[in-house]
């Protein structure tokens, strides 16, 4: 990372647009990389509007290519899960599973762990102070107007990987995540990935 500490030190828009995007390629390589990734996540919603804030917590593991799975675990059982074809939002609560295409359906947090190679083709990336603990931060601008979506903050360490995304929309609302113990390549299987609809659960198709 010597090259990207030096390039803190020289000024110019220039060249923090090329760093920017250097940290954006360098997040999507390492993503590339690994097979599979395992990690514990905090999120935390700020709604703009009511000024209130829910913190969730749960497991995160992903498997290439295009598979996912959100277990929510505190303070509600939820689960989200892609198989690489569909998307499934279960909350047992209330017993119902929203199925949703995965090819239409695209949230900013799958695209940057997804390693897929299309955030500087939806994206301006910019530098933003870091934030400490060694880590880097950028900021994300859609290049197309998008009311649901103003800006993201991704914190990333030394060695490419993710430690942080904030998603910031219009209306003064926050999505933000946090990952710990974050493991690579720990041999995940693929039945993880399969949604069975448990039994007297509706399902909404959107």
């Amino acid at each position: 990372m010597t090259a990207i500490l030096l390039a803190f030190v020289l000024s110019g828009p220039e060249t923090d647009a090329r760093l920017a995007e250097g940290l954006v390629r360098r997040i999507e390589e390492r993503q590339g990389r690994a097979a599979d990734l395992t990690a514990r996540f905090t999120q935390s919603y700020r709604s703009g509007t009511l000024g209130r804030e829910v913190v969730e917590r749960g497991v995160l593991r992903l498997k290439r290519p295009g598979r996912m799975l959100w277990e929510y675990k505190d303070p509600e059982k939820k689960t989200f899960v892609s198989d690489g074809r569909s998307y499934y939002f279960y909350v047992p609560a209330d017993k119902q599973v929203i199925v949703r295409d995965q090819d239409r359906e695209q949230g900013v947090a799958a695209l940057l762990l997804a390693a897929k190679g299309k955030v500087l083709d939806q994206f301006d990336a910019a530098l933003e102070p870091a934030p400490g603990d060694g880590l880097f931060r950028l900021r994300l601008t859609p290049k197309k107007s998008d009311p649901e979506l103003e800006r993201v903050f991704v914190d990333l360490d030394a060695a490419g990987l993710v430690r942080g995304i904030e998603v910031d929309d219009a209306q003064g609302n926050r999505s933000l995540f946090r990952f710990d113990d974050v493991r690579e390549n720990v041999g995940l299987s693929d039945r993880l990935f399969h949604f069975e609809v448990p039994p007297g659960v509706e399902v909404i198709r959107g």
